[in-house]
Parts: C-alpha cells; structure tokens; sequence
C-alpha cells in the first residue's frame, strides 16, 4: 500500500469512527459509550488550550490532545489529512472541483490570504482569556459535531422515514417480487443501529446547515478552503508545526516546474518551490511525491544536523512528457 493509500485509509477509518461515536453517543438513546464518548474532543489542541485559558481548569481526558501536539512538533500538521473528519469531508468534496489545469495550479499556490486563520486564532484566544469561550463556533470539531446534530442527522432521519413510508404503501415489485422484502429489513436496520428513537427538529439548524453548504460550495471553488483560510485548529497546529523535524525536499537538478504536485496539494505549501515551501502550512498529505512525474520530490527527517531520506521519490514516470507550466 502506497504512503497516499494508508492516509486515504486513515482519513476513511476517523471520519467513520466519528460517526459511530455521534450515532452512539446522541442520537440513539444512549448518553454514553466510555472512554470514546469524547475521543475526539480530548485529542483537539485548540479544545484544551481555549478550555486551560478560559476556566483555568481542564478534564484529565483533554491531556490526549497532548500528543496531537506532540506529534505534530516532530511531524508537522499530520491530523488535519490523516485524522481531522471535517478535513476528510471537504478533502472529498474538492476532489470533485471543476476547472482547468491552469486554474487549479493557479489556485493551488500559496497566498497571503492563508494568513487569515492565524488572526482567528489569537482572536479566538484572547476571548477565551477574558472568559468568553466561544472557540466552539469555528473550532472543526464541535463544528462538525454542531452541524451533523443539528442539521444534516435530522434531514438524513426525516428523508429515510418519507422514502421507506412511501415504498411501504406503495410496496412496488413484480408478482411476489417486492421491493419491500428488500427495503423493509434495510428500514429495521436503520431503526434499530441509525434512526433516532424520536424524530429531532432543532431551532436553527436551517442556518446551521445553510453555512455548512456554504463551505462546501467554497470547497469546490478552492481546495479546502476551510483549512487553509478559516480553520484555527489549524493555525494552531501550524504554529506548532514550525518546528516539525520533516521537510519537503524538491531536487532542481530533476524539477522540470511543471507545477502538476500544486493542484493536489492539501495547504497551498508550495511543493514545488524548493526554497520558499511553507512547513506550517504542509499537511503531510504526500501528494506532491505522488503526482510528481519526474520523481524530484522526496521527505527528509532532520535532527541534530543531520538528515535522512525517510520517504524517497516516486520513480519517474517515463514516457510521458510533462510540458512545463507558468511557475509564478
């Protein structure tokens, strides 16, 4: 399995851990399902340092938030393209962005605007410090949270009970072909392990699902649009990723500047700028290794002076000639 397979498979297995954790934990009828009741929670960064600023105080679970910080001094910003659910929403989202070569290689370069979470942040911060906790409002997983409680669950319940109602009464097929001997066991299925107990409205949660098309809809304009101008976790992670002991290594002696690893670039880092990559703004995703045809890129780990290649060029892609594109 290639380096992108295990994050694609990690992305998957986080974002489904997430849901099963939402479905257990508040939608059908259980309060509590131990030790990963929270998990996600407790291993967000900007949870625990907003909460320590805030109250003054923290529960001892949001310590494993600890070693995402951790982690990500020696690695860089790993979680937002390997664990992150929202991240892994929006990844999949732009994946399906339209547009010309040219205007996804344009678009996908870094841009002063990036800057922007950062001032989030410390806004966000100094709230907290005053006592005005209100990182939760951009904060992606109580977002996400938020937003699945609120909105896309109740819509999801109430479009199941109108379309497993109607195939009941109308109970379509051929002879004593029905389609109801299909559907039914899927509808006592989603009864018993997905739909609420009781049908769930929740004021607001037409606006709360408003603003998250809204995202998605910028998701497909720009490769995560979210994560690289609006999230603060993020920003906090990228500050922190500053001292990241991984780097991208970008060989000019094979670099022909076709730009291909810049559309697929998770946070605008500029992969293919060997001297000016951005480290707080790389998520780790490997992409630019992988589209790479000539094989230039490669990860180095440095520590005490010295570097290792950890994770080498893909072999070149021979064959198929790359016509270079505008650098910028």
């Amino acid at each position: 399995m290639s380096i992108v397979n295990l994050r694609r498979a990690s992305q998957i297995l986080f974002l489904c851990l997430f849901i099963i954790i939402f479905l257990r934990t508040t939608l059908v009828g259980e309060n509590d399902t131990g030790p990963l009741a929270k998990f996600f929670m407790d291993i967000d960064p900007l949870v625990l340092v907003s909460t320590l600023l805030a109250s003054h105080s923290i529960l001892p679970g949001m310590l494993l938030a600890l070693i995402v910080v951790g982690l990500t001094l020696l690695l860089g910003r790993f979680f937002c393209s390997w664990v992150c659910p929202l991240g892994t929403v929006f990844n999949a989202v732009s994946a399906m962005r339209g547009g010309t070569l040219a205007e996804k290689i344009r678009k996908g370069k870094w841009d002063r605007w990036q800057k922007s979470k950062y001032l989030l942040l410390v806004g966000l911060l100094v709230a907290a410090l005053t006592g005005l906790h209100i990182t939760g409002i951009f904060d992606p997983i109580p977002l996400f949270y938020r937003t699945m409680a609120t909105s896309i669950y109740p819509a999801f319940a109430w479009g199941a009970d109108q379309l497993f109602t109607w195939l009941y009464l109308a109970d379509p097929g051929i002879g004593p072909l029905r389609v109801t001997l299909i559907t039914e066991p899927i509808y006592s299925f989603l009864r018993a392990y997905v739909l609420p107990i009781e049908p769930v409205a929740y004021e607001g949660g037409v606006l709360i699902g408003l603003v998250f098309v809204l995202l998605v809809v910028l998701a497909l304009v720009r490769f995560r649009f979210w994560c690289r101008y609006i999230c603060p976790l993020g920003a906090l992670l990228g500050t922190c990723a500053k001292t990241s002991r991984l780097e991208v290594h970008n060989n000019p002696e094979i670099c022909t500047n076709c730009n291909l690893c810049v559309p697929y670039c998770h946070g605008a880092c500029d992969p293919h700028l060997a001297d000016r990559w951005k480290k707080q703004e790389c998520f780790t995703c490997f992409n630019c290794r992988e589209q790479c045809p000539e094989g230039a890129i490669s990860f180095h780990w440095r520590w005490l002076g010295k570097t290792w290649q950890i994770v080498p060029p893909r072999p070149p892609r021979r064959g198929k000639k790359v016509a270079a594109v505008d650098n910028g």
